[in-house]
């Protein structure tokens, strides 16, 4: 198949990291020139009848120094496949005392397709006899993926969201700060630093927010906290005062100060909670918090998800954020140090600042890359036993190891809104 040297970069929204289910994230639309050190390999175009092909298994030693991934280049989640992949570039382009490359790395456009990665899982391990992948995929491919990786028998570290898709095969690994590790860092971080006991959530009726409702309840129980309330919403809903009534147990309404523009004063509505967890998009939390300061809903702490980083987040007067706490596994404005020099080193060579899917895939990208430099690492099974000995990897997302079901144990940033601004607090 066919691949484009110049790179896409950010549409406007860190939207729906994935849009499927747990991702949402925005991305804007412009192109670099950058020329990458690394070999990039370019395939042949994809005949149309590749479903129909057979790859036959090469024999002989593995391709040990070149790196194998499948990203949506393009398709619905191009964006998010290019910048992924401009970031590997920068992971690989070690050289030797001669220049030349360290690594090759072959990519394969999956265009988001379940077919598509199935048929790249395939050709890169048989017939590119690659001894591992790296995958970036959304929740619809991603236990295919897995299947398909298991069928051959070839190391695959997965970018994605979706929990349990480990469990397919001692082969697949995944790197991502899954749903289950943000809240477990959000509840502690909320009972243990913030003094919060009691909660309530206000979450999007689809797949998304009944997840994180679950979840949430799950680690607030468990750490001896309640969930006083649970409301939910049309994920299309622009009006909230019915939740927020529901919220607060009183038919909220527009205050005399307020309706006639006067000073108001420091009254607001009680609650019978600590605590208010919204896990959706940036730009839904905006209105719904815009609309609790409305109705002068107040006296409690804001929780959210990565759902809500995004450079919009604070834009056109979100003084009723201040305070809110909320997760994620990176943030380019870290104090840590390996995190502010990759930011550098990203920012001259693509022109940009680096988010989540960036800083993810340059890590998963140095992760197998310092596997290999070990030359007794030969066999893909010699390749998992290494991978699942990393300790604590100090990489740009925080410290990471994978643990008994190989899912990477992450460092996870704790962002607050101070003064206006993002800051990191744990």
């Amino acid at each position: 198949m066919i691949f484009h040297r110049t790179f896409s970069n950010m549409i406007v929204i860190l939207i729906i990291i994935f849009s499927i289910s747990f991702l949402k994230t925005a991305i804007a639309d412009e192109k670099s020139e950058q020329i990458p050190n690394a070999e990039v390999k370019v395939l042949p175009a994809k005949p149309s009848d590749a479903k129909l092909q057979i790859i036959t298994p090469v024999s002989g030693n593995l391709n040990r120094n070149t790196l194998g991934c499948i990203l949506p280049l393009s398709g619905q989640f191009a964006d998010w496949g290019n910048k992924a992949r401009d970031a590997i570039l920068l992971a690989t382009e070690a050289t030797d005392g001669n220049k030349n490359p360290l690594w090759e790395v072959i990519f394969e456009d999956s265009q988001g397709l379940q077919e598509d990665t199935k048929i790249a899982i395939a050709r890169l391990a048989n017939a590119e006899n690659l001894i591992a992948i790296i995958a970036v995929t959304g929740t619809a491919e991603a236990m295919n993926t897995a299947h398909e990786a298991a069928k051959w028998k070839v190391p695959l570290i997965l970018i994605t969201p979706t929990e349990g898709v480990t469990s397919v095969s001692e082969y697949v690994f995944q790197n991502f700060l899954t749903p289950r590790q943000q809240i477990r860092v959000l509840a502690k971080y909320a009972l243990d630093d913030l003094n919060c006991a009691i909660f309530s959530v206000l979450y999007p009726q689809d797949d998304y927010g009944e997840e994180m409702l679950r979840i949430f309840r799950e680690e607030v129980t468990r750490l001896g906290g309640k969930v006083e309330k649970a409301i939910p919403y049309n994920k299309d809903q622009t009006d909230f005062k019915e939740e927020i009534t529901k919220l607060t147990g009183t038919n909220v309404s527009v205050s005399q100060k307020k309706s006639k523009g006067q000073a108001e004063d420091n009254t607001y509505v009680p609650v019978a909670f600590e605590a208010l967890f919204i896990p959706d998009s940036y730009s839904r939390v905006k209105l719904i918090t815009s609309q609790l300061e409305f109705y002068d809903v107040k006296g409690f702490r804001l929780l959210g998800t990565s759902l809500w980083h995004s450079p919009n987040l604070l834009k056109n007067n979100a003084q009723y954020l201040e305070g809110a706490i909320f997760v994620d596994s990176f943030f380019a404005h870290s104090s840590y140090l390996k995190t502010s020099n990759f930011v550098d080193l990203y920012s001259k060579k693509y022109n940009r600042i680096p988010e989540n899917i960036e800083a993810l895939a340059y890590d998963t990208a140095q992760i197998i890359t310092g596997v290999l430099n070990n030359t007794e690492v030969k066999t893909r099974a010699q390749f998992v036993s290494a991978l699942n000995k990393v300790e604590n990897y100090n990489g740009v997302t925080g410290k990471t190891y994978f643990n008994s079901n190989r899912v990477a144990q992450k460092t996870a940033f704790v962002l607050r809104v101070r003064d206006g601004k993002l800051e990191q607090v744990k």
